[in-house]
């Protein structure tokens, strides 16, 4: 019994790897920062490896996106329905005493050419 299929699929250079990047959670857990964070970009975007003999960053090797897990959020209860991890209108509330500078911390990101993202509770 033979079976033939067609398989359709977008060649847009996508999706030729899984997601390949790092993530905060099982190194800091709640214990995580801004300084922290920066570091890691810093870090993924370093050459002191070689690879071939040659510089090579992580980000080189395709692991180019940093994410933020949990607890970058302020805890709390916000506007009049009582919002958990967001005020009034709907926003995520930042912890400031942990991320002072939440839009700087992405632009270093994308400075550094790196792709980031965060978790998001509802």
């Amino acid at each position: 019994l033979v079976s033939v299929s067609q398989i359709a699929a977008l060649d847009n250079g996508k999706g030729v790897t899984p997601p390949m990047g790092w993530r905060s959670w099982n190194l800091y857990g709640g214990g995580v920062n801004q300084t922290l964070i920066e570091n890691i970009m810093k870090g993924i975007t370093s050459r002191k490896r070689l690879v071939d003999g040659k510089p090579t960053s992580l980000c080189d090797l395709g692991y180019c996106d940093v994410g933020l897990d949990d607890n970058w959020q302020r805890c709390g209860r916000y506007g009049e329905e009582g919002y958990t991890y967001h005020d009034g209108g709907g926003n995520p509330v930042v912890e400031p005493t942990k991320f002072p500078d939440f839009i700087a911390m992405t632009n270093t990101a994308h400075k550094l050419n790196l792709t980031a993202g965060w978790y998001l509770r509802s």
